[in-house]
């Protein structure tokens, strides 16, 4: 089974990039901002979860999520399966519809991605928010941290290093070994990878993908960004 054979079948099985059991309950509930947690998150490092609730909170930024969520299906376009990638944008935009979504909030920027690129659906029109936008006006020291700044975010790079101060211009290596599929393709490769980009100073990151690939290499020199957010905020 190729990759896209394993990670398609996980989505349209399981509802998750992973083949994690879940439990599929829609509480038929009114939820117009949504926090939308993202595969990662959800089901290999809950505590970044637990990390932006408490820095959205802290704004008093209000939120519910959907306890049916499922995949946003990033994965499959950035594979090349189009056909399988519309069916689960098709699904999920009935999904958020019929819960009244008007504003998603993600913390992923694989999934403010697929968001924003792919959802081109005449009958999804909500608003998509990448949680650091929440707060640009948020300062924080990084002195002693250097910024991996994930594929699917570079365009980023100034907006985090306006929040977070001290910490060098320049990125960590360049891809963490995570991305379209590569860990579940080649887990030496992505090591190799990810070694290289925790070889300086402790990394930041703004992504739940690359904080688990670069956690599960060294977990004392890998800080996610809400994390390290809340903690100074």
């Amino acid at each position: 089974m190729t990759k896209l054979e394993k990670i398609r079948r996980n989505i349209l099985e399981k509802g998750n990039s992973y083949g994690s059991d879940m439990e599929k309950i829609d509480d038929k509930e009114e939820h117009e901002v949504i926090l939308h947690r993202g595969c990662t998150s959800r089901f290999r490092e809950e505590e970044l979860i637990e990390s932006v609730t408490k820095c959205l909170d802290k704004k008093n930024i209000e939120y519910t999520i959907l306890s049916d969520e499922s995949c946003c299906g990033v994965m499959l376009f950035l594979l090349g399966d189009e056909k399988t990638g519309r069916e689960v944008v098709d699904a999920n935009v009935r999904k958020f519809n019929s819960h009244g979504v008007k504003k998603i909030i993600t913390i992923c920027p694989g999934c403010y991605e697929s968001f924003t690129q792919y959802y081109n659906h005449p009958d999804f029109n909500a608003e998509i928010i990448f949680a650091m936008d929440l707060f640009e006006d948020v300062t924080i020291d990084g002195t002693g941290h250097i910024i991996h700044d994930p594929c699917h975010a570079l365009e980023r790079a100034p907006q985090v290093r306006s929040i977070i101060d001290n910490v060098p211009q320049r990125r960590a290596n360049s891809c963490c070994g995570f991305g379209a599929g590569t860990k579940a393709g080649s887990k030496e490769v992505t090591r190799k990878m990810a070694k290289e980009t925790l070889s300086g100073d402790k990394v930041i990151t703004y992504c739940p993908s690359c904080y688990h690939t670069l956690n599960r290499e060294d977990s004392e020199k890998t800080v996610d960004f809400f994390t390290l957010l809340n903690e100074k905020m």
